[in-house]
């Protein structure tokens, strides 16, 4: 795996390979359409499973970038072309007459020239999804398509991985990283094929599967996902991974890949007519802009934040197929590791004479498994006829002159160059002047070089024997090498590397995951699946590249369902210059599409090849550039990327005049997959009116571009870790400056109280965790997404991190919960008392709970480490063994959490408590007393035993002390005075002790030790002074008492009760009832604005507030004609009722004043009032 400046930023992950492509599967079915989006990062878009990126456009933003209304792209999707055997299809039964056709598959796309159909407009001959790899009963807009952050999109099972579910059956996330593996923020995934393209059957007969006459098309099955990360390097770019198998029995000799792209810069209206687009060779790129870099308001008046503020959108062919037979070097990657082989010079390409002694090398690929063998003769003193590849070849020695891939006239380039053949006998395919030597092209009128770039690659020297071993020439991703070595080894020194149980770091077996005992897992060598090896290392396929760019204007000057015409638009080597740009400069806009592609190369039965398309944007050409280097960048690492710490779950609580806010802790505990640390450092809080957070949107690069969002506010976990993260002079130039604010010690919260609201306005809120990063190794602080958005029908779409909240006052007559107060004891003798509060009104129940403890020895001492709740009214255990026994912000249940005295949870606390402790009288002179642990060199030591002790005092010495401790030597001698455990007071316990002199009354100076009751254990060593000192006497007695912890012995219960309506309270609240905003006029802020794709006004609506609840609302016209009833729905907490100033009939009211009159059950007061809307 080659390494990059960001590799020292990305991290190795897992990836995952389908053992079973191909098999069990089903065919593609247009009944099975699903459409799904992406909103993982700013770039947002709509897309199907047949394969159509920003379609349909009515059901989502359409490559959006930023804002949803702010669309980029019409269509984009994938082509695959094949040459199809040359057989007489024609069925004319000239064996001589050869018919050289081709197959280009494509998407049902909806564009000016698109489609496919069956004769009389019947089945479409396109792509269609494959059946099981969604939901089928799941009917919500915009969520059809599987994605990894909803898994209500998931199937019951994966066709393809029928084995991937939890211990409780269901299924588990089939990702590109493995089994349940969630390395991107956003993920989709569908299958789909061309079963249905029955054009060449229907046309010639062709069957591509000799074992199953079922299936049709070219057997052609595709796998496709997409990938976002919330990174902020990331946030301008999406990915779409595209894996095409050959799953029937027909060797395509030739084969190209491309991608389809209609560009809609503006995306709503005529916007269309003044794009440009260009290509830039040296970055693999394809790009489009607005020329005016305006967008005129009546086309889409809803383009933000203003219609000059025009981006621009990269098309990026990251990953293209590899040809692992050809032997040349395609991706270049040969000159990063050992080699030996030599770089094509112009004299590779000069025509070759054959002679008599020459080598020549003879390919057999006749067994169709990728095997293509290779074998060396020499030519003879006489003429000769050998085949090679199938084809024959009749030499002569001095005479015979043979050439490939090299300039014929001018710049055009020799035919030989794309037939898939060897012609020129030296064992490697199709080498290429234009794109392995030199790329060079004139324009044929002007002479004028368009293109001069000399970037010669490495190839496989078969007649001299030279660098036939080269791993990194012929590379493949199914080959079982670890061509480039980097299967658990360090990229820099390649020494192993293990993990912290001393298992190989990447010998995680064939799903990925580890720890799953499957095929591979811990033997010691690369199995397919696991990552850096194979299908999961991008760089173990050598990739032919970018090789064609064909620009057609306007953009229906194209009729997909042409095969030859759309064959000769992908053929490779073909670059067009759109008339449009002149010396590099646009001088215009227009109506222009464009298709890219990427061949030929030979597609084998089961044979599997990728590629990879990014859609990058930027404010402009060098900001999108730098986007698409970095996607690049991310792609030569594998797609790895740093993974945030796990998302919490947030839940927002409407309030009056404030909104409160809890999550869990679920991302305190996350563990750095790269680090093997926990590197959580703490939370930020986002808030907006606006669903993308767009205000929040002003953290600046150092170009004064805006890259990251400001927090509303941040905790950071108190670490010492604070301020500005630290980045290196190499991560500062590739982030651009953008800064990262690691906090401020603050300390950790997990609830807030939002206060800055206003009743009846919709917030957003976001709560993310972060990690710390780390600046050894130039790994940058991330964070978790923030997904909010409104579907194309108005429904909020949240992520679990996320909420949508309106602040509302309670109904009139609102009695809250009661929260604050001590849980009662049941038994135990801790200092602490747990309190119960309620954060959560509504959730409340009316039940008692039972709060018990787990606890363990620390040092012999019995000390709660977790604690456990339980519904005893439903019998139900709502918290079980949670370690949290914090002060504030504890785990909610049913509306309420605990709050616990956390100070005497350690030993340190386990002291005396000089309150309680002391003697019974008053007297100066009593002794004084010090405790501590025994603790003497050489003898057993003591524990810290939290027990309440008694003294009691005698008049006779009759009173033995102990004659055996533990450990210790001791000699039992009377004395006066007794010791007691005292901490049950139903319950004492005699202690045994000991003097530590001989002495038998207690005085100044003495010294004690103490033991556990059963005198297991030593306990206390007890010190005496004093100057005049009163000896102690019958009737006197002396309390140590001991601070406790919580235990499992302690045991608490509390009851709750919810909120309730009292009528003689509503009797009062219900003259607060009134309207707003009132008068109405034109809008308000309480209104939500149209989704992104639906024009027109938008909702009116005016509120009541401070309702009684199960309220009546009637509305009448001045002159007293009924105008519709609204009624509230009994919910305590909401005490708000909106009338969208619609009639009953869902006519919009008229402007004028209108009367209300509002009445509830139980109350007998009524509230009169009057609404005026204003024109």
């Amino acid at each position: 795996m080659k390494l990059t400046s960001l590799a020292t930023i990305l991290v190795v992950s897992i990836f995952f390979v389908n053992s079973t492509f191909g098999q069990t599967i089903g065919r593609g079915d247009p009944t099975a359409r699903k459409i799904g989006i992406h909103r993982g990062n700013q770039v947002r878009t709509v897309f199907d499973n047949w394969g159509v990126i920003a379609q349909p456009g009515d059901q989502g933003p359409r490559g959006a970038w930023k804002y949803d209304a702010d669309g980029y792209v019409g269509d984009v999707s994938p082509l695959v072309g094949v040459l199809l055997p040359v057989r007489d299809y024609n069925n004319d039964s000239l064996i001589t007459k050869a018919d050289t056709i081709h197959s280009v598959v494509i998407t049902p796309v909806s564009r000016p020239g698109g489609g496919d159909f069956a004769p009389g407009g019947g089945q479409s001959w396109t792509f269609e999804p494959i059946p099981g790899f969604a939901n089928p009963t799941l009917d919500v807009k915009g969520e059809g398509v599987a994605m990894s952050h909803l898994p209500e999109t998931w199937p019951n099972f994966w066709p393809d991985h029928p084995d991937w579910v939890d211990s409780t059956g269901k299924a588990e996330w089939n990702g590109f990283f493995g089994r349940g593996q969630f390395n991107a923020d956003q993920e989709s995934y569908f299958w789909m094929d061309d079963n249905r393209d029955e054009k060449m059957f229907v046309r010639h007969g062709f069957l591509p599967d000799s074992t199953d006459p079922t299936r049709k098309g070219q057997a052609l099955q595709v796998r496709v996902r997409g990938l976002q990360w919330a990174n902020f390097l990331a946030q301008d770019v999406i990915f779409w991974l595209y894996e095409i198998k050959n799953v029937g029995t027909v060797k395509y000799d030739e084969t190209v890949f491309g991608t389809l792209v209609g560009t809609y810069v503006g995306g709503e209206g005529d916007e269309w007519n003044d794009d440009v687009s260009f290509f830039a060779v040296r970055d693999a790129i394809t790009y489009s802009w607005d020329f005016d870099h305006y967008i005129r308001p009546s086309a889409n008046p809803r383009w933000k934040p203003n219609p000059s503020a025009v981006g621009y959108i990269a098309y990026a062919f990251l990953e293209s197929p590899g040809n692992p037979f050809d032997g040349i070097d395609n991706d270049g990657d040969d000159r990063n590791y050992v080699n030996s082989a030599p770089y094509f010079q112009d004299t590779d390409f000069d025509k070759r004479t054959i002679n008599a002694g020459d080598k020549l090398i003879l390919i057999d690929d006749s067994n169709n498994n990728g095997d293509f063998v290779r074998r060396t003769i020499i030519m003879p003193n006489a003429d000769t006829t050998v085949f090679s590849m199938g084809e024959k070849f009749d030499l002569s020695p001095g005479v015979t002159v043979l050439e490939e891939g090299n300039l014929t006239k001018g710049t055009n380039l020799n035919p030989n160059a794309t037939d898939g053949i060897d012609n020129d006998l030296d064992g490697v395919i199709d080498e290429n002047f234009q794109v392995h030597y030199r790329q060079f092209k004139k324009d044929e009128t002007s002479e004028q070089v368009l293109i001069d770039t000399l970037d010669p690659v490495q190839f496989k020297d078969y007649i001299n024997n030279v660098g036939l071993n080269d791993k990194m020439i012929d590379e493949s991703r199914s080959d079982g090498i670890d061509n480039d070595n980097d299967w658990s080894r360090d990229p820099d020194t390649g020494e192993l590397l293990f993990d912290e149980n001393g298992n190989l770091i990447d010998d995680v077996g064939a799903d990925g995951k580890p720890n799953t005992h499957d095929i591979g897992e811990g033997d010691g060598v690369p199995t397919p699946g696991e990552p850096n090896f194979d299908q999961t290392d991008v760089d173990e396929s050598d990739q032919i590249g970018l090789t064609s760019f064909q620009y057609f204007v306007p953009a229906g000057a194209i009729t997909m369902s042409d095969e030859e015409d759309m064959w000769r638009r992908l053929k490779p080597g073909q670059f067009d210059v759109p008339k449009s740009i002149v010396n590099n400069v646009a001088i215009r806009g227009e109506d222009g599409d464009f298709i890219y592609g990427s061949g030929y190369f030979p597609l084998l039965p089961g044979n599997t090849q990728r590629f990879s398309l990014a859609l990058a944007f930027g404010d402009d050409f060098p900001g999108v550039l730098k986007t698409k280097r970095i996607a690049q960048l991310i792609y030569n690492a594998n797609y790895n990327f740093p993974r945030p710490p796990d998302k919490p779950t947030l839940t927002a609580v409407p309030g009056d005049g404030n909104v409160t806010l809890y999550w869990n802790r679920v991302a305190e505990n996350s563990i750095d997959p790269t680090t093997k640390e926990k590197d959580f450092e703490g939370y930020k809080i986002y808030k907006g009116t606006d669903p993308n957070f767009i205000d929040a949107f002003t953290i600046s690069d150092g170009t004064g571009r805006a890259r990251q969002y400001k927090p509303f506010k941040q905790f950071d976990l108190k670490d010492g870790i604070t301020g500005y993260f630290s980045a290196s002079p190499e991560l500062v130039n590739l982030t651009s400056g953008v800064p990262f604010f690691l906090g401020d010690d603050s300390g950790i919260q997990n609830s807030y109280e939002d206060t800055d609201v206003e009743n009846g306005r919709t917030y957003y809120y976001a709560v993310v965790a972060y990690d710390r990063g780390k600046s050894e190794s130039d790994i940058f602080p991330t964070e978790n997404t923030k997904f909010v958005a409104i579907s194309i029908d108005g429904k909020v779409q949240l992520d679990i991190n996320t909420a949508a909240v309106i602040p509302t006052a309670p109904v009139a007559g609102y009695v809250p919960p009661k929260s604050g107060e001590k849980t009662v004891r049941e038994t135990g003798f801790s200092e602490a008392v747990p309190i119960f509060d309620v954060i959560d009104p509504g959730r409340v129940t009316n039940s008692t709970y039972e709060v018990t403890f787990e606890d363990s020895l620390v040092q012999g001492v019995p000390i709660a480490y977790a604690y456990n709740v339980k519904n005893l009214s439903a019998n139900e255990v709502l918290i079980s063994d949670n370690p949290n026994l914090v002060a504030k912000d504890g785990a909610v249940f049913e509306g309420v959490y605990l709050s616990f005295d956390n100070r005497y949870q350690n030993l340190d606390s386990i002291k005396v408590n000089t309150q309680r402790s002391g003697w019974n009288n008053n007297d100066a002179d009593n002794l004084r007393f010090t405790v501590q642990p025994f603790d003497f060199p050489n003898l057993p030591k003591g524990i810290k035993d939290p027990k309440d002790y008694e003294f009691v005092f005698y008049d006779t010495y009759d009173k033995p002390t102990a004659d055996k401790m533990p450990g210790i030597p001791a000699r039992s001698i009377n004395t006066n005075f007794e010791i007691y455990d005292i901490t049950d007071p139903n319950n004492p316990k005699l202690i045994p002790f000991s003097f530590l002199s001989r002495d038998d009354t207690l005085n100044t100076k003495d010294n004690l030790i103490l033991a556990t009751a059963d005198t297991a254990k030593l306990t206390w060593f007890i010190s005496f002074a004093g100057d005049s000192v009163r000896i102690p006497k019958a009737g006197d007695s002396l309390l140590i008492s001991m601070n406790k912890p919580l235990t499992a012995e302690d045991k608490f219960k509390f009851t709750t009760e919810s909120s309730s309506f009292d009528p003689n309270k509503g009797e009062k609240d219900i003259n607060n009832v009134k309207v707003v905003p009132n008068p109405y006029v034109v809008t308000n802020v309480f209104e939500q604005p149209l989704p992104p794709q639906i024009r027109g006004r938008g909702e009116r609506v005016v509120n009541f507030i401070n309702l009684p609840p199960n309220s009546r609302i009637d509305i009448y016209t001045s002159s007293g004609v009924h105008v519709k009833t609204i009624n509230q729905d009994g919910s305590l907490e909401n005490g708000t009722v909106s009338w969208d100033l619609r009639s009953s009939e869902g006519l919009d009211v008229a402007y004028g004043v209108y009367f209300y009159v509002v009445q509830a059950k139980g109350i007998s007061e009524k509230k009169f009032g009057k609404i005026g809307i204003i024109k």
